[in-house]
């Protein structure tokens, strides 16, 4: 099983791996993850394929490590947004910031759109997909719960592990069509996403009042 690498502690060798990464991107978001191989990425870079692979022993190894620090840069900056949540409104509001900052990332960096685009073929990219579907899905779930504390995990749970996996769905497929159809596309997510909200909140509400029967 690949495993995402470790940036060196080494000032040198950090940087290496640093030149190597921003390499591999660029030439992705150029070509696409099948048409950039490991010895295109050395020679770019500047560095013999032997060093290549003592850093990254596979090319599975270089898009995991890649696409690891995509998605840990995307969660960390979701949940900043979402951290200060208190209210159902508040969360609608911050939901909507959180939903344009991740399509303003696919649409500035086409490494990211590709490497994910290619993710299904590769099963460690998979795993990590899975994993951080997952990941923004508790995050959602713990946001929720904050706003509506009357509801359950068990009701949150399903829409969050579904809006959080479809999303990445949506944006490739945005990608491919015409820009109109796109930008229509995106509104009626991010449309569905608030009517969602509202409906969580008028289970919420319901309950309220059955409690104070």
């Amino acid at each position: 099983m690949s495993l995402p690498i470790k940036i060196p502690v080494q000032t040198r060798s950090r940087e290496r791996v640093e030149q190597i990464l921003k390499t591999a991107k660029e030439l992705i978001g150029e070509k696409g993850i099948d048409a950039v191989s490991m010895r295109e990425i050395a020679q770019t870079a500047g560095i013999q394929i032997g060093s290549l692979y003592q850093y990254f022993p596979g090319k599975s190894n270089l898009l995991l490590t890649i696409m690891t620090e995509y998605y840990d840069s995307m969660y960390e900056e979701t949940k900043r947004i979402l951290d200060p949540v208190r209210t159902i409104e508040e969360l609608e509001i911050a939901s909507e910031k959180a939903f344009k900052q991740f399509i303003s990332v696919f649409q500035k960096d086409p490494a990211l759109a590709n490497l994910w685009a290619g993710a299904r073929a590769i099963p460690e990219l998979v795993s990590e997909d899975n994993r951080d579907t997952y990941r923004n899905a508790d995050l959602m779930v713990k946001t929720m719960i904050r706003c509506l504390p009357n509801l359950k995990e068990s009701e949150l749970r399903p829409f969050a592990l579904y809006f959080s996996h479809t999303l990445g769905m949506i944006v490739r497929f945005v990608r491919e069509i015409d820009p109109e159809h796109g930008k229509a596309v995106l509104k009626e997510t991010l449309d569905l996403l608030k009517l969602k909200l509202r409906e969580f909140d008028s289970l919420a509400k319901k309950k309220t009042k059955i409690k104070k029967r």
